[in-house]
């Protein structure tokens, strides 16, 4: 045998043996659905769904409908979704089941689709998909989120810096998130780097989402308020990151409303944000807080000035009802 077909043998042998990382993969799936809609490509559509698939759905009369996938395809190649804009915002992973959480913009509707997939074979493919559909909104400039509309609420208007990286508490970053955009605020995810971000997780499952801007690219004054998501992992890590200390440090100075929970008060420590305040977080953390000048109190959310901290998730419900009041109060980018 010559060099060339042996290289080629031990090439082949070790991407079959080598495999391809889930989340990576659970993204080329959902493209072959995305993309294959917009072309009318039905090879990419029949790669993405399973052929026992469903898409089930809630008709405009309230009646539950099961759509065979065969059925979508055939429809899809007929009429391609042409200038549909679509951006995956969650993936989340438990060893052989996985949920994709994406959006979808039409000329005329918001859609946010919820993909269930399946690792069958080797292969990670759609078994069923349910959505929502609403009127699409008015959304004014280039940086509208494709998340979904904006809604009206206190926070209409606002638009809120979240900054994360990997390992963050995840319900302390989607659901603060979600009680933020659903009064009214745009929220944008920051991270070091560009890409994707995940949440701390148990081994054998992963949560992650989309960057919407990178630090470096990021400026305090586009922003009217600044959230500091929990996570040992994420908050201890931007503590390393100059550009993040200087990043908090701007809205500080320019007072701006800052909420962090958790160990995301360590970065507004770094940040020297909580001198003389009166300030709470996970527990472990309250001698760090006093040697940075802070009051430290043992309470579910405290709320010091344009300053609001919580101490762990089980505290979202109040705290995330003092972040909206906060970052409601008159402030401009």
């Amino acid at each position: 045998m010559t060099l060339a077909p042996l290289a080629s043998m031990l090439l082949a042998t070790w991407m079959t043996a080598t495999p391809p990382d889930d989340a990576e993969a659970i993204r080329a799936a959902v493209a072959d659905y995305t993309e294959g809609v917009k072309a009318g490509d039905g090879a990419r559509l029949q790669r993405a769904f399973h052929p026992d698939s469903k898409l089930l759905y809630v008709k405009p009369d309230g009646t539950f409908t099961a759509w065979a996938s065969a059925d979508y395809i055939q429809n899809a190649v007929k009429n391609p979704g042409k200038g549909r804009e679509d951006k995956v915002l969650q993936i989340d992973i438990a060893g052989t089941a996985a949920l994709a959480k994406v959006s979808v913009r039409t000329e005329k509707f918001e859609f946010i689709d919820y993909i269930s997939l399946l690792k069958l074979g080797g292969q990670w493919t759609i078994v069923s998909k349910v959505f929502h559909r609403e009127p699409r909104a008015d959304i004014s400039g280039p940086t509208s989120p494709p998340r979904a509309a904006l809604k009206s609420g206190p926070l209409s208007g606002r638009t809120v810096a979240m900054l994360v990286t990997h390992g963050f508490n995840l319900p302390e970053m989607t659901e603060t998130r979600r009680a933020l955009e659903e009064a009214g605020a745009r929220v944008e995810l920051i991270a070091p780097k560009a890409g994707t971000v995940r949440a701390e997780a148990k081994e054998g499952r992963t949560s992650e989402f989309p960057v919407d801007r990178v630090l470096g690219e990021a400026r305090p004054d586009a922003y009217h308020a600044l959230y500091l998501p929990g996570g040992t992992p994420s908050a201890d890590s931007l503590r390393l990151v100059p550009e993040a200390v200087t990043f908090v440090q701007g809205f500080l100075q320019a007072k701006k409303p800052v909420a962090a929970i958790c160990h995301g008060v360590w970065l507004l420590a770094d940040a020297g944000g909580v001198k003389g305040r009166r300030v709470t977080s996970f527990p472990s953390l309250r001698m760090d807080l006093r040697n940075a000048g802070a009051t430290w109190v043992n309470e579910e959310v405290v709320v010091d000035g344009l300053l609001i901290t919580s101490r762990w998730q089980d505290d979202l419900p109040a705290f995330n009802r003092q972040v909206v009041t906060r970052f409601s109060h008159p402030a401009s980018p």
